[in-house]
């Protein structure tokens, strides 16, 4: 199947703004949302990490996340101080029994994918929910314009070219050379 990257960016970027629009019409006039709250209530962003580094074959989603991050800070910054309306966002990571990982990493994919992360296994559903329900809750009301990127530190690192254990290995030769026989300490020639 093929995908319609102005399409992507549509429901993704204009999408994400149409709703905090809507969102705002209701929180001006003391929605649901913004009742008990210390404060004018709170907007949450969905985005992803994508876009912190290049993603092969996915530039029409890096772009609409982006564009999602961008709406979420300038949201904060503008409606932030003239309503006292927090705007923050979740950048997911892979999680798992969603459908975005059925379609970008199928069962065969995903296992060996998991060696690659820094955590070893995927998220759940259960820690996007406590992200966004700390976001909204006065526990999180002073936080406004953050992206909260909840990926087990995914995007932090690069695919292990060699095995844990052998990093380990090569890590601890290194150090024993490097004590013996120091590296880049300048010899003066003075």
């Amino acid at each position: 199947m093929r995908v319609n990257g102005r399409l992507v960016l549509d429901i993704d970027s204009v999408g994400t703004f149409t709703m905090c629009r809507e969102a705002l019409k209701y929180l001006k006039k003391g929605g649901e949302g913004r009742g008990n709250s210390s404060g004018g209530g709170s907007i949450i962003n969905i985005s992803a990490t994508l876009h912190y580094t290049a993603s092969w074959y996915q530039i029409h989603v890096s772009a609409a996340k982006a564009a999602v991050d961008a709406t979420t800070r300038n949201l904060a910054l503008e409606w932030g101080t003239d309503y006292d309306i927090r705007v923050n966002g979740i950048a997911p990571g892979p999680i798992s029994d969603t459908p975005g990982m059925s379609k970008l990493a199928p069962d065969e994919i995903s296992s060996k994918a998991r060696d690659y992360m820094p955590l070893y296994k995927l998220g759940e559903k259960w820690d996007i929910a406590m992200t966004a329900l700390f976001l909204a809750s006065d526990a999180g009301k002073f936080i406004n314009g953050d992206i909260v990127i909840v990926d087990g530190g995914l995007w932090l690192s690069r695919p292990r070219h060699l095995a844990k254990e052998a990093v380990k290995q090569v890590s601890r030769s290194v150090e024993k050379r490097s004590r013996n026989a120091p590296v880049g300490v300048p010899k003066s020639k003075l």
